[in-house]
């Protein structure tokens, strides 16, 4: 309780202080830059506690709070990983749509123990009779990897 009594002290003095010194300079500039030096003197008051270490404010009687949230490491994981499949399709439907070509675009994506996103398949499924003429370097040069092309055969 001691410490709680001369933390309390310590911010009311300074309160005191800071009002005393802001109130005697001249108005204008000079006054906004004393404002916040003594805004920022005010707030080392009141968060000394924290900064003295053992001789400060103890804090061990406050239940530890838990700081990670359960499963966030897979959530932003998931979402992460969406957000790669949403570029790669968006930036090889740009390519087929400029070349006005209509196709499937198949992704398989998995997430890897150490939290790096793994591109399992990469595959557009083209009709029949689609000209694939220089597809391929235009995918690999739009989504900055091989993408496979598939041309589906006609049946009958």
């Amino acid at each position: 309780m001691d410490a709680i009594r001369n933390w309390a002290l310590t911010v009311a003095l300074s309160a005191l202080a800071g009002g005393i010194v802001w109130l005697m300079t001249p108005k204008g500039s000079v006054q906004k830059a004393v404002r916040t030096v003594v805004a920022v003197f005010l707030l080392c008051a009141f968060l000394s506690p924290l900064f003295n270490g053992r001789r400060g404010l103890n804090l061990e009687f406050l239940p530890e709070a838990e700081a990670t949230l359960p499963n966030f490491d897979a959530a932003v994981s998931r979402q992460i990983q969406a957000a790669v499949e949403t570029e790669l399709r968006a930036r090889i439907t740009e390519v087929l749509d400029r070349r006005k070509i209509s196709g499937q675009i198949v992704l398989a994506t998995d997430i890897l123990p150490e939290g790096s996103i793994n591109i399992a398949t990469c595959r557009v499924a083209l009709p029949p009779g689609t000209d694939t003429g220089g597809l391929a370097a235009a995918l690999r040069e739009a989504a900055g990897l091989d993408v496979e092309i598939e041309v589906n055969e006609r049946k009958g």
